[in-house]
């Protein structure tokens, strides 16, 4: 059985998700900035599930390579039959290192907190989680990324369980992305990524694949 509302744009026999998201940084002044992301996430395969939601933080840059913020997603989930409102508040540390010619390499380190505000289908109502996720962009030829000029997307990230008293596996996620976008102007630019997930299954070594085709449009906003 599958979801009602499942969209089948790819016709095969794996699960996968379609993203369409919007996001927009506004640079306040050397220090500050803010980030807002929001979108759908349709599913299409096998996959059971729809969902949309946004997402909001604010960064306080440490020094040109580290960077803190605080932020908050909702997460709206529909299954089959079930619906699931998720709060996800999180903490983050941003490192950059090394820088290589005109790109670097971009760490961040991230402990979610997951609230469950209606969960038709899960007994708890509050999980945690650490994420760690390492990524770069720039392009092929070694140049610094300018408008009207196309770069590449690469990233991977890994999520673990950090609270106690839980019948998952400490592992729970890897990701892995590559896309190409083109900048437009210094405001605007657009990418398509390709991300291959594995998620573990609650009591087994196996792990459940997802495919993930992401469209991102993204707004630089600069106030100084």
């Amino acid at each position: 059985m599958r979801a009602q509302n499942k969209v089948d744009l790819f016709n095969f026999d794996e699960a996968g998700e379609l993203r369409t998201i919007y996001h927009q940084t506004l640079f306040i002044n050397d220090y500050y900035s803010t980030s807002f992301d929001g979108g759908s996430y349709l599913g299409i395969g096998t996959n059971v599930w729809t969902r949309w939601g946004f997402r909001g933080s604010v960064k306080r840059n440490l020094s040109y390579r580290s960077a803190i913020d605080l932020g908050f997603m909702y997460n709206h989930v529909d299954f089959e039959d079930r619906t699931s409102i998720e709060y996800r508040p999180h903490q983050t540390f941003h490192f950059n290192y090394p820088i290589i010619g005109n790109t670097v390499i971009k760490h961040r380190f991230r402990l979610e907190q997951r609230i469950y505000g209606k969960n038709d289908f899960d007994e708890r109502n509050f999980t945690s989680r650490f994420r760690y996720r390492i990524y770069n962009n720039g392009r092929l030829d070694g140049k610094a990324v300018h408008p009207k000029a196309f770069y590449y997307r690469l990233s991977a990230e890994w999520n673990f369980n950090v609270y106690s008293n839980t019948k998952d596996s400490f592992f729970l996620r890897g990701r892995y992305g590559m896309g190409w976008g083109y900048q437009f102007n210094s405001k605007f630019s657009a990418d398509a990524t390709y991300f291959f997930e594995h998620n573990s299954i609650h009591g087994s070594s196996k792990h459940a694949i997802l495919h993930i085709f992401n469209f991102s449009f993204r707004h630089t906003i600069r106030l100084e």
